[in-house]
């Protein structure tokens, strides 16, 4: 045989073992690369069974299912933990099921979108089978791993909860509380209501009748405003959002703001049964819980605590109010 032949069949032998020892370190690579570069994240679909929790980026603020304001910290935490995440040793746990199912069935989808295309696929679970350590199956793969992040205090598996109350943001609205113009404040005994002007150096605050009031509580007018800054809140049951009928108002409030947006919510009494107050004596209505109507008929639940000031009529707002 020729030197050329021999020199010829020594490279092809030694590109196939590279190309065999390539394959089994990318196949490896796929089924242990969990990580995602954080700065190219423009949507989060988190999915378990048939609940799908969306985080969506729009003009810089993330949005719940592409409305509800989210927590900018909390998503800037769990972007933190999408980009440290790391493979620690396969999950050799022994199971009859079939893992593909198992994780179907009890796991979480995580879908991490760079532009409208899915970049990064995995199924995530803390389950008995895996004596509830966290792990994951890569999309494609057949090998589980457990799985950590430094970046991760709580079992990491909480983090891809895809209940809306662990992302939800406490503002009804991105802007901050500087950018708000004008707070009107109607009630159904209308002589309760109000608006208040923000322009400048003055606070301006007329009667529902468009009378100017004097001699204004600043006080409780700050306590108002610096209010609408953070709020609890919550996602309505089926049953709370019922509570919205006319019989059950409370209130509406109008926000206008600088940018020329305006922002318009109804605030309702949660009705039911079961609700008492503090003598225990029974009640028609819950005491603690409100139910807020925002734009397109979507829903948040919040405190009387937390819109204590926004509930409050006119005359909290007036030093020696007369009507």
């Amino acid at each position: 045989m020729s030197s050329k032949k021999i020199l010829f069949l020594s490279l092809l032998i030694a590109f196939a073992i590279g190309l065999f020892y390539f394959s089994t370190w990318y196949r490896e690579y796929r089924q242990t690369d969990f990580s995602y570069d954080s700065s190219h994240i423009t949507a989060i679909e988190l999915v378990m069974k048939s609940d799908t929790l969306r985080l969506t980026k729009s003009d810089g603020i993330w949005f719940i299912n592409d409305f509800f304001i989210a927590d900018s910290a909390v998503v800037s935490n769990f972007i933190d933990i999408l980009q440290s995440i790391s493979a620690v040793a396969p999950a050799t746990l022994k199971t009859d099921d079939n893992l593909t199912q198992l994780f179907q069935e009890k796991g979480i989808g995580v879908f991490i979108y760079k532009g409208k295309h899915v970049c990064k696929e995995y199924r995530i679970a803390s389950i008995a089978e895996f004596n509830y350590k966290p792990v994951a199956l890569n999309s494609g793969s057949v090998d589980p791993y457990y799985i950590d992040s430094p970046n991760a205090v709580d079992n990491l598996v909480e983090y891809f909860s895809v209940n809306p109350d662990k992302w939800l943001s406490g503002k009804l609205f991105p802007e901050p509380v500087e950018a708000i113009e004008e707070i009107k404040v109607v009630f159904p005994d209308n002589e309760k209501g109000y608006t208040l002007e923000l322009g400048g150096n003055q606070i301006a605050l007329s009667n529902s009748a468009g009378n100017r009031m004097p001699n204004i509580n600043l006080a409780n007018i700050s306590n108002l405003y610096y209010s609408l800054d953070n709020f609890k809140l919550h996602y309505p049951t089926k049953a709370e959002i019922d509570s919205a009928k006319p019989e059950n108002l409370i209130s509406s409030l109008q926000l206008k703001m600088l940018n020329g947006k305006t922002y318009e919510y109804t605030f309702y009494r949660i009705t039911g049964k079961g609700f008492t107050n503090i003598l225990g004596q029974e009640l028609g209505y819950n005491p603690n819980r409100l139910l807020v109507k925002l734009s397109e008929n979507k829903f948040l639940v919040g405190s009387y605590l937390h819109f204590h000031y926004v509930l409050c009529p006119i005359d909290v707002f007036v030093n020696n109010y007369e009507k």
